[in-house]
């Protein structure tokens, strides 16, 4: 599908197959001289014939464009590199290019960091595998070239400004439109889903610098959000007050679940409200458990950043309490 959202910028919905996400919002950026595209989709036949077809009903080819991408995701960064061609520019930020094409032994490294937190054995193994970061990311390196916070980008007519929105990823990179105003939010903002939170080894307290981007985006009112999956936002504000609304419920349901004992991320886990269908806890699939842990362990981090947690080692694991009120 195809959608002018703005005059000369159109949205390209690229199918994510087996996906729950369902599909990638992709946007171009129409131009004489050189369109420019933000985010691909994964790094797979399905998603990379149709992301060629939609491109070219909408006047271009691969080959004829430049892309930005907005974070490290596969379902955003994994076609890039292999679409462009000799003189294509592929705008990315700094701080998740450790990780555009991570090797066996970051993922055997997160494997048993997740064990650390109380994933069975089983889980995080299958869950690694099968994680669609490692199936469909870039099939090669590539040089990209590195956009800063408040860089600006001339395309079609616009100003686009980058705008640095850490928390989803280490360096999660936005692009905003200063002619309408409008954010090209990738993952940092959803219209119907909240972005995936989660732990990493580059970045700490990542909720904590998640909610501080959320502030920081609130500050430019924004008349819209363009964003990576799904439905847009019309009203930004009220959209922040919510993600910001489900981060405090959630904390609270963390603080609740720890009540009486300590617990690593894995025991808690299943006393959180997810977004998904199960009758038991063991029946979810494994990727879907290895995405919530991380979730838990990004929340349990920030209390234990905000000094309403500690964890400890013990066992072999990560362990969380509360800490006694005075």
């Amino acid at each position: 599908m195809i959608e002018e959202v703005l005059p000369g910028i159109v949205r390209l919905e690229v199918p994510l197959p087996r996906s729950p996400l369902k599909a990638t919002n992709s946007y171009v950026i129409m131009d004489r001289e050189r369109p420019l595209v933000v985010d691909t989709a994964f790094n797979r036949p399905e998603c990379r014939e149709a992301f060629v077809v939609l491109l070219r009903e909408a006047g271009y080819t691969s080959d004829s464009v430049d892309y930005f991408v907005t974070h490290l995701h596969a379902d955003h960064l994994g076609l890039a590199a292999s679409l462009a061609r000799n003189g294509t520019t592929i705008y990315f930020n700094e701080p998740d290019l450790p990780l555009a094409r991570p090797d066996d032994s970051y993922w055997k490294r997160m494997g048993g960091l997740y064990e650390e937190h109380g994933l069975p054995l089983s889980d995080s193994r299958e869950a690694i595998e099968r994680h669609p970061g490692r199936i469909y990311g870039p099939e090669g390196d590539y040089p990209y070239t590195i956009v800063h916070d408040g860089d600006v980008l001339m395309r079609g007519g616009y100003t686009l400004q980058c705008f640095q929105t850490v928390g989803h990823t280490p360096g999660h990179m936005c692009l905003l439109v200063r002619e309408h105003n409008t954010l090209l939010c990738g993952d940092h903002m959803l219209g119907d889903i909240t972005p995936n939170i989660t732990m990493w080894t580059e970045m700490t307290n990542p909720l904590g610098r998640y909610l501080e981007s959320l502030d920081r985006t609130a500050a430019l009112n924004l008349s819209r959000a363009l964003t990576g999956h799904r439905s847009m936002i019309d009203d930004c504000a009220s959209r922040i007050a919510e993600l910001k609304k489900h981060h405090k419920q959630r904390l609270e349901e963390v603080i609740a679940a720890l009540q009486g004992s300590e617990k690593d991320a894995a025991l808690v886990t299943p006393d959180i409200s997810w977004d998904l269908r199960y009758d038991k806890w063991d029946d979810v699939h494994p990727v879907q458990k290895l995405f919530a842990t991380g979730e838990t362990v990004a929340h349990l981090q920030y209390l234990e950043a905000t000094g309403v947690a500690r964890s400890s080692y013990s066992g072999g694991r990560i362990v969380y309490d509360l800490v006694a009120s005075d």
